[in-house]
């Protein structure tokens, strides 16, 4: 026995015609990108100055919105941000040098 389904497997048998369909809006959220900068000074277990890069997802202002990671080879902070930007679907503002 075959009986109609109680709901409608699509939203225009339930509204009559694809123009006639309920408007959804969501809300916008804020942009966001993955920062790299550097090198900044840092020190070492000997407390010999030596470079440091951070990455991070921030704001429009690159204020981080989360943890920031502290890397101690540019190779490898630049490919954290990589990741990061594609895994996030995210902009990558690249603001960081070789030392």
């Amino acid at each position: 026995m075959n009986l109609p389904s109680p709901c409608p497997t699509r939203l225009a048998d339930r509204f009559g015609t694809a123009d006639r369909l309920p408007v959804i809006r969501l809300p916008r959220s804020p942009w966001r990108g993955v920062f790299f900068e550097g090198p900044r000074p840092g020190r070492d277990a000997d407390g010999q100055e030596i470079p440091v890069w951070v990455v991070f997802v921030g704001n429009k202002e690159a204020e981080p919105v989360g943890r920031v990671y502290r890397c101690y080879s540019f190779s490898l902070a630049e490919g954290l941000a990589r990741r990061m930007a594609e895994d996030r679907g995210l902009e990558l503002v690249q603001e960081a040098t070789t030392a």
